[in-house]
Parts: structure tokens; C-alpha cells; sequence
């Protein structure tokens, strides 16, 4: 396979497992030409693959060069006037459209192709309506008439299908970031809140259909419920963790790609620890305290990056839990944080939280106040009822949490490095177990090199 987008992932093979996502979205994209695809939404925490599986997505329509072509675009975490973001945006679109049907792999070094190669691409492509679209929006950049820009932009591929014939696919990463970090004014004065709404039709064409994704589950759910009303945006939640066997060849596949020989004592210790999780994968075998030489190498491995100031998964938990601890930076925030990740593989009532903080029921519009932020960060999970809640159900996150938080709060030291020996000695009895699937795996590979 060409692939016409350079993946975020680095090598392509490093894409493991996804089947059942990769099988729902291929089934749905199917359905584009025949106007029956509802727009999606893809959720799920940072670093949880949805990038990986929109830039795959991307390249297997890129490939079979069909009736639906493929938009990518990744809004930044950074301020920009909304002129310049309509560039980035339309250019973006020409680009990959133009990649499409001249079958020209996409730059690597810039996210699109300048305006006069674009223009070029546009004449020898001859498609005059394509041309007219081109200099209405040149005229635009050059008055600085960024709602007219804007408004271009965001139409263009439903356009396009009435230029070319051709269906789209829009996918949009990231999107909630357009309510904080676009401006109206070039000096980021006139923060446009509600930007993402200027979708609110759009979102609801069938021949250009939409899949969007976000990294902070509460701030993206808030965001379809005021922007995208009657459910125009079909939530489709996405989990980081693979299943154990398609964790353990990411695990082997990581080794290959670092040059590390792994016996399956510490392939299977890896994958265990980590939960298979590829991202944290990336983090362990990346890591300048690299050591699998043992399983305690391995051990010693993870709790440095997972409690060292210089570890990439402390550090990149710590930006997440700040952007909303820092709203509600007070002990009992933190508290609540420790309670419903300490029992995060249940659900809990707003009463059993308030028995837990020593609090009278009477506190419960507090407790609620309190708990908001912390599901608009993505920290905590509601549920259907809206009284109950539940943790992140990940081991890493707990331990971050604790080292961060359990002093400060209850004012008692905890031993994480001991929590860890005490769970890598009962996953030992447990590898046993895996040995045979482990052995499947070598067999499979060495077939395939034959």
C-alpha cells in the first residue's frame, strides 16, 4: 500500500490490532456513495490511537482510488486568527484532493502545497468550476473577509461532490480545540466559542459525511451537545488498550523496530504492565532508563516513567490532569479524583462519593459542582443516570494520581514500587498461561517470512 499521508505512527507496520474499528469504519465509509453514512464522532482519551486509525483510514481510501475521497485535517493547540485557519484549512482540502486524482503522494515536510502549486494542479486538472472556487477564495484571503473564507472553506467538499462526482469523507481531529484556540481578530482578542457549530448543516450531508475526534470526552460531549443538537454526531467511543494478543505482537513489533531482543518472560511482563497499550509501549521502549534485561529491568523501566519529573508518561498524564485540576485546585477536588480512580471498575453514586469525603448530603450541590470539570477534562466518566460515576480504568493513570496526590490529601506516603513487585508477581503465574499464544505468534511471523 502507498501511503500517500506520512502516518503519525512512524513505520506503518506499527499499526496493531484495530480490526473491529477498522472493520466498522470501512463498512461505514462504504455506505457514502449510497448517501446512508451518519457522521461519526470518535472518543477517546489522548494518546488512545484515534489519529493513527483516521491517518489508516485515509490511506486504504487514498488506495483504492474509488468514489470516496478522503480528507484529513488535525486542528493545533494554538492560537490562530480565523483568516489563516480558513487557509490552513482550504489548502489542506486541495491538497489531498489534488493527491487524489493526479495520485501524487502528499509533502512531507508542510501539511499542504503552496497556493501557486496548487493553482497549477487546479489548470492541469481543468476543471473550471474547481478554478472559479479557487480565485473566489483568493479574493477573499486578499480583503481579509474571514467569514467569507470560513464559510468557503467549510463548504468545499460538499461543493466539490457537485464538481467532480466524487463523494468525501471529512475527518476533522481534534475538533473541540476550534472553541478555544480560534480568534476572530489577528490580535486574538475575539475568541470564537462557537465556531464549531458552523458545521451544524454540514455535518448532516450524506455525500460528504463527517468523522471527527477528540481527546477530552467531556469537553467534546459538551461540545455535540450545544453545537451539533439532535444528535447530528454519533459518538463512537475508542479504547486505547488493544487485547492481550494483539498487545503482545505491538510488544514484539516494538522490539523489532528498537533492535531489542526480548525473551517472552519480559515481552509478556511488558504487554502486562502497560496494559496493551501501544502508546505506553512507545513510551517504555523510547525511554533513556531503558532496561529489559530482567523483569525488574522492566519494572524499575515503567516506574521511572510513570513517577520521574523526565518520564513521558508523567509528564503527558500531568498536562491532561492540569488543564482541569488547575479550574478546581483545591484539596477535595483532588480527593474526589483519588476516590473514583481508587474504585475505577465501578460505578459510583453521588452518595457513596460524599460518604467517602466525610460529607453530609446536604453538600451534594457542591459534590456535583465539583465533579463537572473533572468529566469536562476527561478525568472521571459519567454515566446515563447523571448521579453515578466512575474512573478512568487505567492502572497507570491510578499510580500517577497516587504519587501526585495521596500525600498531599491523606497525608500518609504510599509505595508504589512495592504495589508494582506485589503485581508482577501474580501476573508471572499468569504468563504461563500466555506462553502458548506467545509461541503462535513466532509461528505466524516465520510463516509469514517464508
Amino acid at each position: 500500500m502507498q501511503y500517500a499521508l506520512k502516518e503519525r505512527i512512524g513505520r506503518p507496520d506499527l499499526f496493531c490490532g484495530r480490526e473491529t474499528e477498522m472493520k466498522w469504519l470501512m463498512e461505514w465509509s462504504s455506505r457514502i456513495p449510497k448517501e446512508l453514512a451518519k457522521s461519526q464522532a470518535l472518543l477517546g482519551r489522548r494518546k488512545s490511537g484515534k489519529t493513527a486509525i483516521m491517518q489508516r483510514l485515509f490511506n486504504i481510501l487514498w488506495n483504492q482510488n474509488g468514489l470516496v475521497i478522503p480528507f484529513y485535517f488535525e486542528v493545533r493547540d494554538q492560537n490562530m486568527w480565523l483568516l489563516k485557519f480558513a487557509e490552513s484549512y482550504f489548502c489542506t482540502f486541495l491538497s489531498q484532493y489534488f493527491s487524489f486524482v493526479l495520485r501524487k503522494p502528499l509533502p512531507l515536510t508542510t501539511k499542504y502545497w503552496q497556493w501557486d502549486q496548487l493553482l497549477q494542479m487546479a489548470k492541469d486538472h481543468q476543471n473550471k468550476d474547481i478554478l472559479d472556487e479557487m480565485n473566489e477564495f483568493e479574493g477573499y484571503m486578499r480583503n481579509e473577509s474571514a467569514e467569507n473564507a470560513i464559510e468557503l472553506a467549510f463548504c468545499a467538499p460538499g461543493n466539490f461532490v457537485g464538481h467532480t462526482g466524487k463523494f468525501f469523507l471529512i475527518m476533522i481531529d481534534e475538533i473541540q480545540y476550534m472553541t478555544e484556540y480560534i480568534f476572530g481578530d489577528s490580535e486574538f482578542a475575539i475568541k470564537l466559542y462557537n465556531l464549531p457549530g458552523a458545521f451544524h448543516g454540514l455535518v448532516e450531508l450524506k455525500f460528504a459525511p463527517m468523522l471527527v475526534a477528540g481527546s477530552y470526552i467531556g469537553w467534546m460531549t459538551q461540545m455535540m451537545e450545544k453545537m451539533f443538537v439532535g444528535s447530528r454526531l454519533r459518538p463512537y467511543p475508542i479504547s486505547p488498550k488493544l487485547d492481550e494478543k494483539a498487545g503482545l505482537e505491538a510488544v514484539y513489533k516494538y522490539s523489532d523496530y528498537y533492535d531489542i531482543s526480548l525473551t517472552e518472560e519480559i515481552a509478556v511482563t511488558i504487554n502486562n504492565v502497560v496494559q496493551s497499550d501501544p502508546y505506553y509501549m512507545t513510551a517504555l521502549f523510547s525511554s533513556p532508563f531503558r532496561n529489559f534485561s530482567s523483569v525488574k529491568g522492566v519494572m524499575q523501566t515503567f516506574l521511572k516513567e510513570a513517577s520521574h519529573d523526565e518520564g513521558e508518561l508523567y509528564r503527558t498524564w500531568m498536562e491532561y490532569i492540569n488543564i482541569s485540576i488547575k479550574q478546581i485546585n483545591d484539596r477535595y477536588a483532588k480527593q474526589i479524583l483519588l476516590i473514583l480512580s481508587k474504585n475505577r471498575h465501578k460505578e459510583m453514586g453521588r452518595d457513596e462519593i460524599l460518604k467517602k469525603l466525610g460529607w453530609s448530603k446536604d453538600r451534594d450541590p457542591e459534590l456535583e459542582e465539583k465533579l463537572l470539570p473533572l468529566v469536562y477534562g476527561g478525568l472521571i466518566s459519567p454515566t446515563a443516570s447523571n448521579y453515578h460515576y466512575r474512573g478512568i480504568p487505567d492502572d497507570v493513570l491510578d499510580y500517577i494520581f497516587r504519587q501526585r496526590y495521596h500525600y498531599e490529601i491523606y497525608n500518609q506516603p504510599i509505595d508504589i514500587e512495592s504495589e508494582i513487585n506485589t503485581r508482577v508477581e501474580a501476573l508471572k503465574k499468569k504468563n504461563r498461561s500466555l506462553n502458548a499464544q506467545v509461541s503462535d505468534m513466532k509461528c505466524e511471523k516465520q510463516q509469514r517470512k517464508i
